[in-house]
């Protein structure tokens, strides 16, 4: 049953350059298995009062979700390049 995964990040800094964490994100999925779609980046900012960044990726099962989210390399990018610089988040999932 496939398995999305929405996160929304609100930085501490308005300023913050989050491309390369789309870059590195996307380098991660690119070794994964049982990924059917994902995409990430920046707000374009149409919407006042929107977060600054989301990540959405459709995987095959929870098992796919799981190896992409324990991934040792999508843990490094989380610890030292969305951490220190993360005001809040939101996380949904869906089955189905």
């Amino acid at each position: 049953m496939p398995f999305t995964h929405i996160v929304t990040f609100k930085w501490s800094d308005e300023s913050f350059d989050a491309v390369p964490v789309a870059e590195a994100l996307h380098a991660v999925v690119g070794t994964a298995d049982g990924v059917q779609s994902y995409t990430c980046g920046p707000d374009i900012g149409m919407s006042p009062g929107s977060f600054d960044f989301a990540v959405v990726g459709v995987f095959n099962d929870r098992d796919s979700y799981v190896a992409y989210r324990d991934n040792p390399e999508h843990l490094r990018i989380i610890r030292e390049m969305i951490t220190p610089h993360l005001d809040s988040r939101t996380v949904v999932q869906l089955e189905g």
